[in-house]
């Protein structure tokens, strides 16, 4: 073999340095430089080689797989070609590919230990796709990558499709393609591109806010804009095969769109997420208003708003989990709560306004029509409700059930299409009461309440507890549902197990998994009845000493 003549050979020892430096662009101009002085083809598949794993560790895997072909052409046995080659698959989440060349590799080259990991990662990432998800080990990979929590796992695509919707001024919505239960996993999509604020972003900004008595303090969410801007236009220039799904999400000329007066560039309201990734395993987790993360997800980003939800969303790092909030019928389109559903109308349509819309939907019809008289009424007669729990005194139940019944009266609409929200606040405080007093029947009582004043609808024989419809969901439910569970335990244990079963699948809604129930809202958490009040203080505030008789 002939060696490799001398100019490309000094640009081949550069790009190597540069490689090992971790100055990966540089490397590949090294490497194109040198194979345009070469002329062999041993010297070209060395050099191709190289680059590949240059334009690899810098994601650029389009252009690796290319190079890792180019190889292959030449030497159809090549084994870091073959190996490179699945690399390069893997990174843009083709896993079938993947799994192919791998194969190849494993049965060409046995001894390959790496080849034989990446074959065990490549089928793990098949199973998911397949909707096969490992909650636990997910949850453990969130928590252990905390500054930066980008997942190693595959996206799971469930029943749902992208159409237009029946309102021509919605644009395309997400659709079900058949019957789904509710908890029923829908979407498990991985970020397409991310930025996450660090601790020392936000005290810097912070630290100019000072500086500047015009700034609201939160410059580190406009820098975070334009990282998430930036890391976007980084991967379709690197990865031209991911450019169309991205493309699809243009919704056209006639569509309005504004530029964001920060960046100078398109409003992208509708195509990114705040979130605040998973990391204590509660609802409360994903409610931070200073989540310090924000992202781009293809298929999520189609979904509509509605004030009265068919699914709820939840992260665990990068991944964003949406599950069926109810039994939902085929071909329905999909809406979320793009704001705090629990806000008054008035303040919901004002959030909105950053998407430009205002909300229809059967609760803000039901409330657009509140008289102020009405609402007044409301406000006093939960101020009457609070001022009997701030006393802490032995109340009659009798007492608070007038209340209750006052404040339904305010709602018109049956509570399937208007869910009586402000009656979810009194009601989980007197469960937590009721439930530290050992009062398993009012427990029991109470929480059939609550479910249909939100508009469950629920079948109790001697021997079985179900639920017939689900309703507006709340963090709320999953409390009053587990406390519910201990209720029956005392007086009928044959329902026990069933209404735990509808707790945690509540959760599994709220949550987007139930491996961390037990951690969560198990016995230990949420205490025992006619115990101590357990530490679900996030949910239940300020009802320790309240008796109830």
């Amino acid at each position: 073999m002939a060696p490799m003549p001398t100019e490309a050979l000094i640009w081949k020892l550069q790009g190597n340095t540069h490689c090992k430096d971790g100055k990966y662009l540089k490397a590949i101009e090294c490497y194109d430089e040198a194979l345009r002085r070469i002329s062999s083809e041993e010297d070209a598949l060395i050099l191709l080689l190289n680059r590949c794993q240059a334009r690899l560790s810098s994601q650029q895997y389009d252009a690796a797989h290319e190079d890792a072909m180019a190889v292959l052409e030449m030497d159809a046995t090549n084994e870091k070609a073959l190996f490179r080659a699945g690399r390069a698959s893997y990174g843009l989440q083709r896993f079938t590919r993947c799994r192919f060349y791998l194969a190849q590799l494993e049965e060409l080259y046995p001894g390959n230990k790496a080849a034989i990991k990446d074959i065990e990662r490549c089928e793990l990432r098949s199973r998911e796709q397949a909707g096969e998800l490992d909650f636990a080990s997910m949850l453990d990979e969130a928590v252990s990558k905390q500054r930066s929590p980008h997942l190693d796992r595959a996206a799971y695509i469930g029943p749902i499709k992208v159409r237009k919707c029946a309102i021509a001024s919605h644009g395309r919505g997400l659709f079900t393609t058949k019957a789904v239960k509710a908890g029923e996993l829908l979407l498990c999509e991985k970020a397409f591109a991310t930025a996450f604020a660090t601790d020392e972003i936000k005290v810097a900004a912070d630290a100019n806010h000072l500086k500047d008595p015009n700034s609201d303090g939160f410059e580190w969410r406009l820098k975070l804009r334009a990282e998430l801007a930036a890391n976007t236009f980084v991967k379709l220039i690197r990865n031209p095969s991911v450019v169309s799904a991205f493309a699809e999400l243009y919704p056209g000329p006639d569509a309005d769109e504004e530029i964001d007066k920060d960046t100078n560039l398109p409003e992208v309201n509708d195509l990114t997420y705040e979130y605040h990734w998973k990391s204590g395993h509660t609802p409360d987790d994903l409610k931070a208003e200073d989540s310090g993360s924000i992202g781009i997800w293809i298929w999520a980003s189609y979904i509509n708003h509605s004030c009265y939800p068919l699914v709820r969303r939840t992260y665990i790092g990068d991944m964003m989990i949406f599950r069926a909030q109810a039994d939902i019928p085929a071909d329905t389109e999909l809406k979320f709560g793009y704001i705090s559903c629990l806000e008054k109308y008035e303040e919901r349509q004002k959030l909105l306004k950053k998407w430009s819309f205002q909300c229809d939907c059967q609760v803000c019809v039901a409330e657009k029509v509140y008289s102020h008289k009405k609402v007044k009424k409301r406000s006093k007669i939960i101020e009457e409700i609070l001022q009997h729990f701030e006393k802490n005194t032995a109340t009659g139940l009798e007492v608070y059930t007038t209340l209750l019944d006052a404040l339904d009266s305010t709602y018109v609409n049956l509570p399937a299409i208007e869910p009586r929200k402000a009656l979810v606040g009194p009601i989980i405080n007197l469960i937590s009461a009721c439930h530290s007093d050992g009062l398993a029947t009012q427990v029991i009582e109470l929480t059939l309440r609550m479910l249909h004043a939100l508009g469950f609808e629920t079948e109790i024989t001697a021997s079985s507890f179900k639920v017939i419809r689900w309703g507006f969901m709340v963090d709320e439910v999953i409390v009053a549902l587990a406390n519910m569970s201990d209720g029956y335990a005392a007086v009928n244990p044959t329902l026990h197990n069933d209404v735990l079963e509808v707790a945690k699948t509540a959760y599994e809604i709220m949550c987007g998994e139930r491996v961390s129930w037990a951690t969560t809202y198990g016995s230990d958490r949420r205490g025992k009845l006619g115990g101590t009040a357990g530490i679900i203080e996030d949910v239940v505030d300020g009802v320790q000493g309240m008796r109830v008789v």
